[in-house]
């Protein structure tokens, strides 16, 4: 059978010690940066915490940072954790923070200028990557579509990179996730997918290419359910239907968030980096999917009384 081995969390900062927190994430359209700040919300987090929104990409971007940095450091706090809400820590932003942050030299985007002032110590964590949580979430959304797993194929497509090496380290997140879906929701298959929506036209136009002959193909053989593994809605999960037009699939498009698991998600992290958890930039995530051999477990029917209704319709689904 399958396991989710998250660690328990102990021990509590130093009595002496006041952390504050920021969570960053991309930014988006209002929909997606209020989703994203009512998630921090609903955490309850237990520090003076601020929610940043944005690339890093811009002296602009970098000067409200700073402005919220300041506003932490005059609460009377001695340190700094960071809780990156992004999808992979193998990402121009995430590199971009971390520069930013002072825990790497070189920046992703020069134009942003210098790193910013501290007067404190950072920890930052990682991303979400291949995190149990977003293995859960996405067999949540995966079995919203769901008739009959075991003739059912799951496609998982994500934003992707630029890069060709981030992008390989992305799939190979996206592999494990797809490998615990498939087992313990017994589906026919899992595939995972980048569209690299910001690549250049030859690159963005092979991935969509790529995607829309994986769906052709599994749709000769049993239903296709897409899933798309974003962090909130209001930005590229509203290409996607475009990018799959004229073929058979399940969709609804709902992305992580909302979900109580990542509110959940977000309050571990800060906690358990605030006590001292992991925090080394090259340490594999505190939560991660082990695949012992054997069975998967029976599928859970009832409902989280906590998530969410999602009553979007189904696009371009056929009887089959």
């Amino acid at each position: 059978m399958w396991l989710l081995v998250i660690p328990s969390l102990s021990g509590a900062p130093n009595q002496d010690e006041r952390v504050g927190v920021l969570v960053i994430a991309h930014g988006g359209t209002n929909r997606w940066d209020g989703m994203v700040r009512k998630a921090v919300r609903d955490a309850s987090l237990d520090f003076s915490h601020e929610v940043v929104l944005g690339m890093g990409m811009h002296a602009h971007e970098v000067r409200q940072l700073q402005q919220l940095v300041n506003r932490l450091e005059r609460r009377g706090i001695s340190r700094i954790v960071v809780v990156p809400l992004l999808i992979s820590s193998y990402s121009e932003v995430f590199r971009q923070y971390e520069y930013l942050f002072g825990l790497r030299k070189e920046p992703e985007w020069e134009e942003a200028g210098e790193p910013l002032d501290l007067e404190v110590p950072v920890v930052m964590g990682r991303a979400l990557d291949d995190t149990p949580v977003v293995a859960q979430i996405l067999l949540d959304r995966a079995r919203e579509l769901s008739r009959n797993p075991k003739e059912e194929t799951v496609v998982i497509v994500a934003h992707g990179p630029n890069g060709d090496g981030d992008n390989g380290q992305w799939l190979a997140a996206m592999q494990k996730l797809g490998e615990w879906v498939q087992q313990v929701g017994g589906f026919r298959e899992v595939r995972s997918f980048t569209i690299r929506d910001d690549a250049e036209k030859p690159i963005r136009d092979q991935a969509i290419r790529q995607l829309r002959e994986a769906v052709q193909n599994a749709s000769q053989q049993g239903r296709v359910l897409v899933v798309p593994l974003l962090l909130a809605r209001g930005g590229v999960e509203r290409k996607i239907p475009g990018m799959l037009a004229g073929l058979s699939y399940a969709w609804k498009g709902h992305t992580l968030l909302p979900h109580p698991k990542l509110v959940q998600w977000i309050a571990d992290q800060a906690t358990e980096l605030a006590q001292g958890g992991p925090s080394e930039m090259d340490a594999p995530n505190s939560s991660t999917l082990r695949v012992p051999s054997g069975s998967s477990p029976e599928r859970n029917e009832s409902k989280d009384s906590t998530l969410p209704s999602l009553t979007d319709a189904v696009v371009g689904e056929s009887s089959q």
